[in-house]
């Protein structure tokens, strides 16, 4: 008898409440079901970024002592794709094929006939591992999008017990690769339930894509296979690429812009068809020969050769006609957003995952802030193209959330600084995110300020304007989830799934005696809807695992889960008076936190501004019932301002200070 395989545990085999009429509607409301669960999948990726990270850093040391990348797998979203993307690397980054293998399980026929048994046989996969010779030096890809199949487990079993360093990769969590013991580096991008149950070809598929894509380009761009975002080592074996080779070299030597194809083409026929040694001998001006032995002293990097060699370097951004550049940096933690605007009235902005520095590491809050600093230069006309390092900012100012501790500040601002020059390195200042927005808000008349956050969480702060800068005077909230956040979009989340499953209990209680099942009003059946539980009767609902545990309709921790909510509650708070209920609890609670402010603090409101922002404030409604009732309990400011994008705010108001002094002192 065979063994029976318990696929219940496993998010990508459960039933996607979303399409269960699929094969009902009109083909163009299926595609649109398809492509809605298809959106999902990036959010899973972007979950597993600090592990990926630490992957490509760790593989890229292995690749560049000569050792080899292997992928394994079994299936759609295993084998193919491995060997997919080790194919495409040899061509895209002249990347030797050696050192990218690919396996699949049931071999090389496989690919095109599913081989009966192939992903089971566990001593084949140590027999593939040693027929390859797998050894310490080389690194293991080891794709399963159950997380559990037998030749995959097998296979970096294998190679962890020669000292390989092993990667898995997962669309289902806790996973048997993460059990196992046998994997330095488990991604697990949970997706969810697939829009036909089970098929893993489409959202782990993409997923997997997404991941390998990123391993193995992220490991090129370190082994200096790019210079900035151009592909400088690309294998000019077709007539598009030979173009892309000539449109590079011109990108980069602005000089050279009059040399004409042919003598492109003679250049890349006298540099071996290399893309990268061509631009290092024309920037240099200089021979063949030298130019091959001045990559070889860098590793073949040309950043590295930048940096050591300033004529090779890109220009610095000056502009002829005094145009300057501020940077603002809202490092939050549900997202860090990056704004740089020129006196030209040009604004660019680009977005990457939250930096809390008290919720993560140094380096990977640096590392997100760095991610939406070069998205917005590169988002920017003028600055396109241009590193970080070669734009002389006028002004730089980066707000962190938790940026409040001695400890914090001594392990992340060297690390900031070290992304830009000396230049704007005298012009940056890095502080709480509140102090930014004090500092913005009280410029024009340098009032006392009071801050009110409701995001996720919430928390209030109180400034006053010392000799150099806004000082904090004074705090109410920020507590956490665990303690407190009473007001913010978690509390209110929370406070409707909380009344959800109490008539979820009270309806279990009930049914045993014949009563029917009742709900909350027209919030209940909205917020199973948005968790992707069931809402049909008879059918059961786990409400808790659907918060709690990565289910199959729900990506991301459960604490933005249950955040989310809450607009749902303010979907529905015209027709729901427990949804209305809910947030008029929220604003008192936020109305306590602006009065005990303002008495621990001493800061009188009638001379101060209060700065209202996070997510809850984008509510017109909920807004207007906020600042009503903060108005009804005699705290009457000076003025309130609403502001939706702090990053942009800071920015102008960096922007302006330049208009009013004339100069670029530091802040």
């Amino acid at each position: 008898m065979e063994d029976v395989i318990n696929l219940e545990t496993l998010q990508s085999e459960g039933r996607n409440t979303r399409s269960i009429d699929i094969d009902a509607v009109p083909t163009v409301e299926l595609c649109r079901i398809i492509n809605d669960e298809d959106k999902t999948v990036a959010g899973a990726v972007t979950d597993c970024l600090p592990t990926i990270a630490e992957a490509i850093d760790a593989l890229a040391q292995r690749v560049q002592r000569g050792g080899r990348v292997v992928y394994v797998g079994a299936g759609t979203s295993g084998s193919r794709l491995g060997v997919l993307d080790a194919s495409e690397l040899p061509p895209t980054f002249s990347a030797r094929p050696e050192q990218f293998v690919a396996l699949i399980a049931g071999g090389d026929k496989a690919l095109r006939h599913a081989q009966e048994g192939a992903e089971d046989d566990v001593e084949q996969a140590v027999l593939d591992m040693q027929g390859i010779g797998l050894n310490g030096q080389d690194a293991l890809i080891g794709i399963a999008a159950s997380g559990r199949t037998p030749y995959v487990l097998s296979c970096l079993r294998y190679a962890k017990s020669v000292d390989c360093r092993t990667v898995g990769v997962a669309c289902s969590a806790p996973s048997a690769l993460r059990k196992s013991g046998d994997v330095d580096f488990v991604v697990e991008a949970v997706t969810g339930a697939e829009v036909v149950t089970g098929s893993t070809r489409m959202k782990a598929g993409t997923a997997t894509k997404m991941i390998l894509n990123m391993l193995s380009t992220g490991i090129q761009i370190k082994l200096g296979k790019t210079f900035g975002n151009m592909m400088v080592d690309v294998k000019a074996t077709n007539l598009k690429l030979k173009q892309r080779a000539r449109n590079i070299i011109r990108e980069l030597c602005p000089s050279q812009q009059h040399l004409l194809d042919q003598e492109l083409d003679s250049l890349l026929v006298e540099c071996g068809g290399s893309v990268k040694l061509a631009i290092a001998a024309l920037r240099l001006q200089t021979s063949v020969p030298e130019a091959r032995q001045r990559l070889d002293d860098v590793r073949g990097t040309l950043s590295r050769l930048r940096k050591e060699h300033e004529d090779v370097s890109l220009p610095a951004v000056e502009d002829p006609s005094g145009l300057k550049y501020v940077l603002c940096v809202d490092g939050g933690g549900s997202k860090c957003a990056a704004f740089v605007l020129a006196s030209n009235g040009e604004v660019s902005s680009a977005d990457a995952v939250g930096c809390n520095v008290t919720t993560t590491d140094a380096n990977t809050a640096v590392a997100s802030i760095e991610t939406a600093i070069r998205g917005a230069v590169d988002a920017c006309a003028s600055l396109r193209g241009r590193t970080i390092k070669c734009i002389p900012f006028a002004k730089v100012w980066i707000g962190l959330a938790g940026f409040d501790r001695p400890q914090v500040a001594a392990e992340v601002i060297p690390r900031v600084q070290a992304l830009f020059d000396g230049r704007t390195t005298a012009k940056l200042t890095v502080t709480n995110d509140l102090e930014l927005l004090a500092a913005s808000a009280g410029q024009s008349d340098g009032r006392d300020v009071c801050v009110l956050v409701a995001g996720t969480g919430s928390i209030a702060m109180a400034f006053k304007k010392g000799s150099e800068r806004y000082e904090q005077v004074g705090r109410a909230g920020g507590w956490g989830p665990l303690l407190g956040d009473d007001g913010s979009g978690f509390d209110i989340g929370r406070q409707a799934i909380r009344l959800l499953l109490e008539a979820q209990d009270r309806g279990r209680w009930t049914a045993e005696r014949g009563t029917p099942v009742n709900g909350v009003d027209t919030l209940s059946e909205a917020v199973l809807r948005h968790l992707g539980v069931s809402t049909k009767a008879g059918e059961s609902r786990d409400i808790v695992g659907s918060l709690l545990l990565p289910s199959p309709n729900a990506v991301g921790d459960p604490k933005k889960r249950i955040a989310d909510v809450a607009r749902v509650v303010i979907q529905e708070q015209e027709t729901s008076e427990i949804a209305a209920a809910i947030l008029a609890r929220s604003t008192k609670s936020l109305t306590d936190l602006v009065h005990q402010l303002t008495i621990a603090s001493g800061i009188i409101p009638s001379d101060a501004a209060l700065i209202l922002t996070g997510g809850m404030m984008q509510d017109s409604v909920h807004l207007s019932r906020l600042t009503k009732q903060i108005a009804a309990t005699g705290l009457r400011f000076g003025r309130t301002d609403v502001v939706l994008q702090p990053g942009l705010y800071g920015a102008q108001h960096l922007l302006s200070t330049l208009s009013s002094t004339g100069s670029a002192d530091s802040i």
